[in-house]
This record gives structure tokens, C-alpha cells and sequence, in this order.
């Protein structure tokens, strides 16, 4: 039975648990949910292909506030979106100067149609060859040759080979990593440490540090290939005008989301094993916290954004310049923390009529 003093904390552990994800930005906010799921087979993240395949040829309009004009605040011209060059556009420069004009070229070509916005390839290869008229060796030919294209891990067809290609080209690598991840994936993702170590005749410290190691790897290797080349910046809200009343809602596109594997967890139970159940039950303990914390995060930012919004209200009717906000009579109206409400308003931004804002804008802190 848990003491009182295990339970208190297991409460501090998950405050602060959702301090850390409160000032996540969106994009950290995947990486982390996806960590998450990599040591947690009950969990898998969602994100959302249709937005991101229409973000891939568009980019937020951001204002700047024009600080030599006194009566206009908004200045148009730097409020115009930047030309993004796409995942597609950087695959097929590297393919031009890279390959000869061969008919294998054409298929790698080909190939690049189906990368999704996370750099996996999305075709069946027998299907691929099929639609190609070639054999299916011819195919696997022209996908290797995209696995070797830039950023390490493109062209992946499951998460495994996306990690497995990173680790290939990492002279940094831990040894023993490879093997480990090509063998034993599953039973890593399970944090098996023991039966990885008995099988593969390691200790288990070589086992943990592989683990490790596959955390620092990148899950979405589209996503991370240049600083000017990624995938749209998602507005975690936007500002909606409805009757004359301002309303806040929360991007609920464009953010992660986590789907719980209900059938693994069943299939799993029928085992009648104990220490299966208890780390099953740990797992699902896990993701509850997690999906709490996710609900508590989107909660959190509607109420700022909307007390934000209220009091800047004259400047979005374009009556009148931001009015100061004072954090911390913000917090108490809000029954939080002035430290947590200003990690709330890191990295956030709010899409509106007059262009995309950061929150800490509105807050007049930029």
C-alpha cells in the first residue's frame, strides 16, 4: 500500500509533468509525446496528414509591429509570407546532383510522391513496382538509394527503420545499437532490459544505454532537415469573430494527439501473466496522466488566450494600441501560478484577422 509520503510525490511528479508540457511548443510538444510512446506500447501519437500536406505550401502570416509608426501599428509589407521550400523540393535537388539519369533514378523520383510530411515513404514497394511495370527488387534498389539521401532516417517505412537508418550513419553510435534495435525492437519499446540482456548475451546497462540512445534519434526526420526548410508552424489558436464577439478556439488540427491501444492491451491481458499485468497497468497508468496533462495544457491556453484577447480588445477592433497585462493579477484570476502562466505564453501563438501573434505579443513582453 502506497504511503502518504509516495503520494505526495507522485502528485509533485505530476506537477511537474505538467509544468514541462505546458511550456512545450508545438513542435517539442510531438517529440515529447512521441519519447513517450516509444517506451509506452499502449500509446501511439497522432498527427494530422490533411493539415500538414496543406501547411506544406503555406506559412502564417506574422506580424511585426511597425515600431516608426505611431498610427499604424501593423506594417503589411513584413507581414508577408516567406516562399518555404518543401521536403519534396529538397529531395529532388539532392537527387539531380546526386544520380545520373538512369530509368532507377525515375523510380527514386517517383518514390518522393509518397513521403509523408515526417519523411516515410506511405507506398507499398510491390504496389510501387507494380504501378512501374518493374520488378520488385528494382523498387527496393531505388528506395535504398533514398534512404541515403539527407536528413538520416528518409524514406523509412516504419519507425524501427527510420531509427535504424539514423543509427547507420552515426559514427557516434553506441556498438551494440544496431543489432539491438533490429532485433529486439519490441521487446526495447517494452523496456524488456532483462530478456534483451539474456538474449543478446549484454548486461543490462547495455541494453538502457541503447535505449537512451534511440531516444536522442529523430522520429520525423522530414520535419528537421534545414532551419528554413520545415514543416508549417502551427498556431496553437486562433481568434474567430462571431456576432460582434471574439472567440478564442484551440488548433485542434494541428496539434498531436494520442490514441490508446486498446487492443494491444486486451491481447495482452488474455497472457495471464502477473508481471505482464503490472507493467500493463503501469503503461495505461502512464497515458491517463499523459492524456490529463494534454486536456490541463488545452484548457489552460483557452482561458489565457481569452483573457488576453478581452484585454486587448480595442487594439483587435483597431481601435486603440495592446493595453499593459499584469501576470500575475492574470494568475490569480486564473487560480495559477504566475511562474506557470508565463511558461504557458512561451512559445504560443494565437492565428487572427490582423495576422499570427505570439502571446507573449499580447502580453506586451516583445
Amino acid at each position: 500500500m502506497a504511503t502518504l509520503s509516495d503520494k505526495q510525490s507522485e502528485e509533485k511528479k505530476q506537477e511537474q509533468d505538467a509544468v514541462e508540457l505546458i511550456q512545450l511548443s508545438n513542435d517539442e510538444l510531438i517529440s515529447f509525446l512521441q519519447q513517450k510512446a516509444l517506451g509506452n506500447p499502449l500509446m501511439e501519437v497522432k498527427i494530422n496528414k490533411e493539415f500538414d500536406a496543406r501547411a506544406g505550401v503555406e506559412r502564417p502570416v506574422m506580424y511585426h509591429p511597425d515600431k516608426d509608426d505611431t498610427d499604424d501599428r501593423a506594417s503589411l509589407m513584413e507581414q508577408i509570407p516567406e516562399a518555404m521550400p518543401t521536403l519534396d523540393t529538397f529531395l529532388l535537388e539532392q537527387i539531380h546532383l546526386t544520380m545520373r539519369d538512369t530509368p532507377l533514378r525515375d523510380l527514386v523520383i517517383f518514390l518522393v510522391e509518397f513521403i509523408n510530411p515526417e519523411g516515410y515513404v506511405t507506398i507499398d514497394l510491390h504496389k510501387a513496382a507494380e504501378m512501374n511495370q518493374v520488378e520488385d527488387i528494382q523498387m527496393l534498389d531505388a528506395l535504398t538509394l533514398m534512404q541515403q539521401l539527407d536528413p538520416p532516417g528518409i524514406g523509412a517505412r516504419n519507425l524501427q527503420e527510420c531509427l535504424l537508418l539514423q543509427t547507420e550513419r552515426d559514427e557516434q553510435s553506441p556498438a551494440i545499437a544496431y543489432y539491438i534495435l533490429e532485433s529486439f525492437f519490441e521487446e526495447l519499446t517494452n523496456k524488456d532490459w532483462s530478456g534483451i540482456a539474456e538474449k543478446a548475451g549484454i548486461t543490462v546497462e547495455e541494453v538502457k544505454a541503447v535505449f537512451h540512445y534511440a531516444q536522442t534519434l529523430n522520429p520525423k526526420p522530414g520535419a528537421s532537415y534545414s532551419e528554413n526548410i520545415s514543416v508549417y508552424d502551427r498556431p496553437d489558436l486562433y481568434l474567430q469573430e462571431a456576432d460582434g464577439q471574439n472567440i478564442v478556439k484551440y488548433n485542434e488540427l494541428g496539434f498531436p494527439y494520442i490514441v490508446y491501444q486498446k487492443e494491444y492491451y486486451e491481447d495482452m491481458l488474455e497472457l495471464e501473466d502477473d508481471d505482464v499485468r503490472i507493467f500493463l497497468d503501469e503503461k495505461k497508468a502512464e497515458w491517463e496522466i499523459i492524456r490529463k496533462e494534454m486536456h490541463e495544457r488545452k484548457e489552460t491556453l483557452l482561458k489565457v488566450a481569452e483573457a488576453l484577447v478581452e484585454t486587448q480588445a480595442e487594439f483587435f477592433a483597431h481601435k486603440g494600441d495592446l493595453n499593459p497585462v499584469d501576470m500575475d493579477a492574470l494568475a490569480v484570476r486564473l487560480n495559477k501560478s504566475s511562474e506557470y502562466i508565463r511558461m504557458a505564453v512561451q512559445n504560443k501563438k494565437i492565428e487572427t484577422e490582423r495576422g499570427t501573434f505570439p502571446l507573449l505579443f499580447l502580453c506586451g513582453e516583445l
